[in-house]
C-alpha cells in the first residue's frame, strides 16, 4: 500500500473534514528520547480504513494535529509510551484507545506479544526490524525507514478486526475495553509528578530521616528534569540519591562523596544541601513494604498455583491474569484487593484466591 506524506496545517485539515464522525484511527508513532525527560515526537503513521497518513511532526503544528485524533478511539499496539509521546505533543491524552497487544494476551497470548509477531502469526507477514532503532527526526527519512513506518500500520487494521472477532466470540470484549482504560487511566496517572522516591531503585531499604530526604531529593530531581528536559539520572543518578539520603549531615563532602560533578556542585550544590537539611526535620512517608515474610512466601506460592489452574481453564497465561505483586499485596492485606482484581478479574481470580486466604 502507498502512503501519503502529511506536513501541512492544510492538508491534516483537509483530511479530518474528511473522516466519518466517530471512526476510529489506527496509530502508530515514532519518537526519541535519549537525551531528553520529554518524548520528542518525529512522525505519527495513521491507517484511517482508506489511506496511510505520514504525518510529519516536525513540521506540523500540535493544535493542527490535535483535532483529527479528538474524540476518536485510537487502536495501538503496546501504546503506553505512544499515549505519552502524543499527549507530550498535543497537550492531551485520547479519549478512548484500544491496544491489540491486550487484546492478543486476552486470547491466550503472551503478555508482551510484539507486532512483528502478531501479524507474522496471524497473517503470515514477515516484517523487517532494520529501522527500529534510528534517528526518526533527522530529515529526510530513508526509504527503509518510510517502508517500516508504513508496515507500522498496514496491518493493523486486519489484526485489530481478527482479534475483536475472536475476543466477540470468547465474551471478552468487556475484558478489553477496561484494561485499555486502565492503561490509559495509568498514563494519566504517570503524567502527574508525586511520589518520585518509590521509583528511586533501593528505595525500599531505606527508613526514617533518610526517607525523608530521599523523597525531598527525588521530588527536587524530578521537577529539574521537567524543567530542563532532561533524563532524570542526567540531573542526578539513583545511586546519588542514595548516597546523599544517607550522608549523616548536609555538606560538599557528602556531594563529592555521591559522585556529583564538579559542574553540578557549582549549579545546584546549594540548593540541593539546604533541601537535605529542611528533608531530614520533617515527617518521612510510610515506607515500602519489606521482603515477605516466609509463611507469606508460602502462601503467594499457592496462590499462584490457583492462578494457574484458573488460567490454564480460559487458556490464558497466568502473568496475563494476576501478575506476582498484585498477589503480594493481597497476601500483605487481603482486605484490599488491588485495583486490577476488582472488574473483570473480581469473581474469575480474586474470589477464588480470597477463600484460599
Amino acid at each position: 500500500m502507498s502512503y501519503l506524506w502529511c506536513e501541512s496545517a492544510d492538508a491534516l485539515a483537509d483530511w479530518a473534514a474528511d473522516l466519518p464522525a466517530g471512526a476510529p484511527l489506527y496509530l502508530d508513532t515514532e519518537f526519541m528520547r535519549e537525551r531528553t525527560y520529554y518524548p520528542q515526537l518525529a512522525l505519527v503513521q495513521v491507517h484511517d480504513g482508506d489511506t496511510i497518513r505520514l504525518i510529519d511532526t516536525t513540521r506540523v503544528a500540535a493544535a493542527d494535529l490535535a483535532p483529527a485524533l479528538a474524540d476518536r478511539v485510537l487502536v495501538m499496539h503496546a501504546c503506553s509510551e505512544d499515549l505519552e509521546a502524543l499527549a507530550t505533543f498535543t497537550g492531551a491524552y485520547p479519549a478512548r484507545v484500544e491496544d491489540t497487544q491486550i487484546a492478543a494476551a486476552l486470547t491466550g497470548e503472551d503478555m508482551q506479544m510484539s507486532y512483528q509477531r502478531l501479524v507474522e502469526d496471524r497473517l503470515g507477514v514477515s516484517l523487517p526490524k532494520g529501522a527500529t532503532r534510528t534517528d526518526w527526526l533527522k530529515r529526510p527519512l530513508s526509504e527503509e525507514q518510510l517502508r517500516y513506518a508504513v508496515d507500522d500500520v498496514k496491518y493493523l487494521i486486519e489484526v485489530a478486526e481478527g482479534l475483536r472477532e475472536e475476543l466477540a466470540r470468547l465474551g471478552r470484549l468487556d475484558w478489553w475495553r477496561e484494561e485499555c482504560e486502565r492503561l490509559r487511566e495509568d498514563a494519566l496517572r504517570r503524567a502527574e509528578p508525586g511520589d518520585a522516591w518509590r521509583q528511586v531503585k533501593g528505595a525500599g531499604a531505606l527508613r526514617g530521616r533518610e526517607l525523608a530526604v530521599l523523597e525531598a531529593l527525588a521530588e527536587w530531581r524530578e521537577a529539574r528534569a521537567r524543567a530542563r528536559d532532561l533524563p532524570k539520572g542526567f540531573v542526578l543518578r539513583d545511586p546519588a540519591l542514595l548516597d546523599l539520603s544517607r550522608a549523616p549531615r548536609p555538606g560538599e563532602d557528602a556531594l563529592r562523596a555521591a559522585g556529583l560533578h564538579p559542574k553540578a556542585i557549582r549549579r545546584d550544590g546549594d540548593e540541593i544541601l539546604a533541601l537535605m537539611a529542611r528533608a531530614a526535620e520533617a515527617t518521612p512517608p510510610a515506607p515500602l513494604p519489606g521482603p515477605l515474610e516466609p509463611a507469606q512466601r508460602q502462601q503467594v506460592k499457592a496462590l499462584r498455583e490457583r492462578v494457574g489452574e484458573i488460567a490454564g481453564q480460559l487458556n490464558l497465561k497466568p502473568d496475563v491474569l494476576v501478575r506476582r505483586r498484585w498477589l503480594e499485596a493481597l497476601v500483605r492485606d487481603p482486605s484490599r484487593l488491588p485495583e486490577p482484581l476488582t472488574g473483570w478479574r473480581h469473581d474469575l481470580v480474586a474470589r477464588p484466591l480470597l477463600e484460599r486466604l
